[in-house]
């Protein structure tokens, strides 16, 4: 985590205050110049050099569908920026399907593939990826007004509490801030240091203790419901205090240069649905999910349930080339099908009714707690749990 890094908060302590103590006209430069700063320092040029790329091309694009047409050159655009994120961040897992593939089928594999490995991933290039997409479909498609300043676009893409580790920004709400950048109130940075200090304390004191209680559970000789349904509880909670910490420290520290950025989280664990959950936990990807996929796959209108799958299985590939955090994603895609049907079937069973919110409150989450284990885990180690829990039950 970036902001855990000693040099991060030797920067804020120069970028901050800095940019309190700088006349208006030059607050904006200033902002990019740290941003960038901040980006060079923890990617690198070899990490700079492909999002500088993509960032050209992107503002480029934006200037150029914003004129009217070039439906090509949207496409193209948005297919060069998907196929960068999948290069660097899935190519080797699609490498490894394909060797494993023609090893199952007895033929040679190629040298060049056989000795395939990926270049490091630039810096948070998901979260360049889907913010840059974003933009594009909102001007081509929604018809909004394109960035024309360089340096609101600058700072659009690398704007430094939320560049390693979102919120996911909507340049619409974003932007336009950048218009009239001033100091902010005492009362927003003193609010905003708050929230900073809440992100470390849910970061280090709980997340990162959780952590070691994890540890212990997952050296255990054997398996047995009681130790299973901690660990996957355990694992719920040390996640959501991991990211709702850094999304509180990104959050405060916008807020203490007078920018306002989305929240990510709003209580997620009281959900008492499945779609009450995806509406309250990472709320600037769930969003961002249901915007730029599911709704453009058809949503609710038609296939329902292949779109859900769809998207959340995308969702889950999000968070990791690896088949667990696509599991997930289904199994999260499955679950959101699920409760629709019963939805449609049944609709008296979400009634507004205390006993039958409860009822709905232990279903979600005992649901969203058993996929932590997708999560976390291999599959193959998730069904020897649940089958050595299911054998503890019955011997108990």
């Amino acid at each position: 985590m970036l902001f855990l890094d000693l040099w991060f908060w030797a920067f804020a302590l120069a970028a901050v205050p800095g940019f309190w103590l700088l006349p208006r006209r030059v607050k904006l430069p200033w902002l990019v110049a740290s941003s960038a700063v901040f980006h060079w320092h923890f990617a690198g040029p070899a990490g700079m050099a492909p999002i500088l790329l993509l960032a050209i091309v992107t503002y480029a694009t934006g200037l150029a569908i914003g004129d009217g047409g070039r439906r090509r050159l949207f496409t193209g655009t948005l297919t060069l920026l998907v196929a960068a994120l999948a290069f660097y961040k899935y190519s080797d897992f699609v490498s490894d399907l394909v060797r494993g593939g023609l090893l199952q089928l007895a033929l040679a594999v190629p040298e060049w593939l056989a000795s395939w490995s990926a270049p490091a991933a630039p810096l948070a290039i998901s979260f360049f990826t889907f913010e840059f997409v974003h933009y594009l479909y909102e001007v081509r498609v929604h018809g909004r007004a394109p960035i024309r300043n360089p340096l609101h676009f600058a700072l659009f893409a690398i704007f430094f509490p939320t560049l390693a580790s979102g919120p996911i920004k909507r340049f619409n709400d974003f932007v336009p801030q950048l218009e009239k950048l001033r100091n902010p109130p005492a009362r927003e940075i003193v609010e905003g240091g708050k929230r900073v200090i809440r992100g470390l304390f849910k970061k280090i004191c709980i997340a990162d203790l959780i952590t070691e209680y994890v540890a212990v559970f997952e050296n255990a000789a054997e398996y047995s419901l009681p130790l299973v349904a901690s660990l996957a509880v355990l694992q719920g909670f040390r996640i959501y205090y991991d990211f709702a910490g850094y999304s509180d420290i990104a959050i405060g520290f916008a807020r203490m240069l007078g920018l306002r950025v989305p929240e990510n989280f709003d209580r997620p664990y009281l959900s008492t649905s499945m779609q009450d959950f995806w509406r309250r936990w990472h709320m600037s990807l769930s969003s961002w999910i249901r915007d730029y996929v599911y709704i453009p796959l058809g949503g609710n209108r038609t296939r329902r349930a292949l779109n859900l799958l769809l998207a959340m299985g995308l969702c889950g590939l999000w968070h990791g080339a690896a088949w667990n955090f696509v599991l997930w994603g289904l199994y999260h895609g499955g679950g959101l099908g699920l409760e629709a049907l019963v939805r449609r079937r049944w609709p008296g069973l979400f009634a507004a009714r205390p006993a039958l919110a409860v009822g709905r409150w232990a279903v979600c989450y005992g649901f969203v707690t058993y996929g932590w284990l997708l999560f976390f885990y291999p599959l193959s180690t998730v069904v020897e749990m649940t089958r050595e829990s299911i054998a503890w039950v019955f011997t108990f």
